[in-house]
């Protein structure tokens, strides 16, 4: 079982076009499925799974998450941006294609 994040996103997703909000499903920080929000501080270090081992110099990150739209059932990514350890924006990945058939 993998340990992962939640970010409460708001996106249109790249499938159907509808705007919604869910959750989305991140694998860096310390993963110890924490709900974040865009302004929250990402914890990088305390005992558990962490990615990567150590905080990122200056707490700047890139990563991926993986979302399902609650409209159509069908999934994207989205690229997440944090900013000296501050979860930043997030951007719908529209050229990742989703695991679920178009």
């Amino acid at each position: 079982m993998s340990i992962y994040n939640h970010l409460e996103i708001e996106a249109r997703c790249p499938r159907c076009g509808v705007v919604s909000t869910s959750d989305a499903e991140f694998r860096f920080g310390l993963r110890e499925l924490v709900r974040y929000r865009r302004g929250d501080v990402l914890r990088w270090e305390g005992k558990g799974v962490r990615t990567p081992a150590h905080r990122p110099e200056g707490g700047d990150y890139r990563g991926e998450a993986y979302a399902e739209c609650p409209a159509c059932g069908r999934d994207f990514w989205l690229v997440v941006h944090v900013e000296h350890d501050v979860i930043t924006s997030y951007e719908v990945d529209a050229e990742r294609p989703g695991y679920v058939n178009p």
